[in-house]
């Protein structure tokens, strides 16, 4: 269940690394890109390499190169009662039987990613009956109530799929999502690269760069004792 929640959650903020071409079929993209996890051998700002140990036992290692566009991201453990109206959120919630969204997993986007991902659909196994919201909060009171834009509404009139998606109508639609006490709420902010020292937990997003050798755009490294939890 872990492995599906942490999938559906890297959808959700798929948008924080570059997009492939709109032309480039999306299982494609996919295939394109790898998680890896570990800890920074070195790095290199010179040349722009970083070299990452995978693995406890046999330590194997890679090394990338870290693209002009980088985007670092670190990950600040947070409570329900920080949110606050205004913020922008990728929830991952289990929709119950009776129809109401219980949260998985809340994930706070720094300004900067704002409308990232915007609309409500499915996401993870088809059985599993989980929804992705990325939407913003438009009150906490222990359960979040947000507003999104979607794609369309369905025969009911709920609007979801994702905003701005190609050749919809377009809809917008309201949510609201309880947190249960344990719940893990995520902060991502944003870093640079002083962070990317010798030591500190790590985890990119590699794609094939256009050399065929391996290239990242984004990583979540370790800041103060805090390692990526995506």
């Amino acid at each position: 269940m872990r492995v599906l929640l942490l999938a559906s959650l890297l959808l959700a903020t798929a948008a924080l690394a570059d997009p492939p071409p709109a032309a480039a079929p999306a299982a494609a993209a996919a295939a394109a890109q790898t998680r890896v996890r570990g800890t920074i051998g070195a790095y290199d700002p010179a040349t722009r390499l970083l070299t990452v140990n995978m693995g406890s036992k046999t330590v194997k290692t890679m090394t990338v190169t870290l693209g002009a566009n980088l985007r670092i991201i670190t990950n600040q453990r947070r409570k329900v009662a920080d949110i606050k109206a205004g913020d922008f959120i990728a929830a991952s919630a289990l929709k119950t039987p009776d129809g109401k969204l219980r949260a998985q997993q809340v994930n706070v986007f720094p300004e900067e990613f704002r409308g990232m991902g915007e609309g409500q659909y499915p996401t993870g196994d088809a059985s599993a009956n989980r929804l992705m919201t990325n939407a913003t909060v438009t009150e906490n009171t222990g359960a979040l109530k947000v507003s999104y834009h979607g794609a369309q509404a369905d025969a009911k009139g709920v609007c979801g799929g994702h905003a701005n998606a190609a050749g919809s109508p377009g809809c917008t639609g309201e949510a609201e999502i309880s947190v249960a006490t344990g719940v893990p709420v995520i902060g991502l902010m944003l870093g640079d690269e002083s962070l990317l020292v010798p030591g500190a937990a790590v985890s990119l997003i590699v794609n094939a760069g256009a050399d065929g050798q391996p290239a990242v755009t984004r990583l979540t490294v370790e800041k103060d004792g805090v390692k990526p939890i995506l």
